[in-house]
């Protein structure tokens, strides 16, 4: 039984002789350092310094009676609520170095694209840059044929087989009443469309990758890409809401 109550007490971050002082004071229930040391086993000397750090650690209570300190444990519970505390402060500090960690994020860098070659460039560069198994998330608008405007139907499929090889898998959202507007065979390559709810809507193509997005439109000839870990968490965030709040495609 004490072996188990000693692995307890240093899980809860006590050292070995901590962890017998506490358990001697929890048998005596109120005890003087001496009496503390004798049940512990450990010289009296050691023993006051630990039931000092233990009384500042919130572990023990304290007293003076009669010129000499007497300790006691009130409440074995008291260690649930020492843990709480500290649960507490932990998610504040999270929390808090989160912020920070985002004000230390780098300013964001735009990369322009005006040619179809250049765009053409930007796809296959993207596709082979993620990682095997990754999720592609975008915001498309098939009404708008913005991959026909640049790319012929041999290079599309072709970067679609490749995310297809690559494990990769594509979440779209698309707006109401544009399922009729789907490239033929898209679904094939683990595509899976979402319908946005009635009168959102969604003009160009947006890609959300690892850490930074992109903005798509084929008509004009014109993409960009800003590399920013803020920005993409945030668009990441968005997108995910819009998801669970979409239609699936009824097939």
């Amino acid at each position: 039984m004490t072996t188990s109550l000693k692995t307890l007490l240093s899980q809860l971050g006590l050292s070995q002789n901590e962890s017998l002082v506490y358990i001697a004071l929890s048998r005596l229930g109120e005890a003087l350092v001496q009496e503390v040391s004798h049940e512990a086993k450990l010289p009296r000397t050691t023993v006051a310094s630990i039931l000092e750090r233990l009384k500042d650690l919130g572990f023990v209570t304290v007293h003076k009676t009669k010129g000499k300190f007497v300790y006691w444990i009130e409440d074995p519970h008291v260690l649930v609520t020492h843990e709480k505390t500290r649960l507490d402060v932990a998610e504040q500090l999270a929390a808090r170095l989160h912020l920070e960690y985002h004000k230390a994020d780098k300013k964001p860098t735009v990369e322009i694209y005006e040619t179809k070659a250049g765009i053409q460039k930007l796809m296959t560069k993207v596709i082979t840059d993620i990682a095997k198994g990754a999720e592609f998330l975008v915001f498309e608008s098939p009404i708008k044929k913005h991959y026909q405007a640049v790319l012929s139907e041999e290079f599309y499929h072709a970067m679609a087989k490749l995310k297809e090889k690559k494990g990769i898998r594509t979440r779209a959202l698309i707006p109401s009443g544009h399922q009729e507007f789907i490239r033929p065979k898209t679904l094939e390559y683990s595509v899976e469309v979402r319908a946005l709810p009635s009168g959102v809507a969604m003009e160009i193509s947006f890609w959300i990758l690892d850490s930074s997005i992109v903005l798509f439109y084929g008509e004009q000839i014109f993409a960009m890409k800003m590399n920013h870990q803020h920005t993409q968490e945030s668009m990441k965030s968005l997108f995910e809401y819009l998801w669970s709040q979409s239609n699936p495609l009824i097939k």
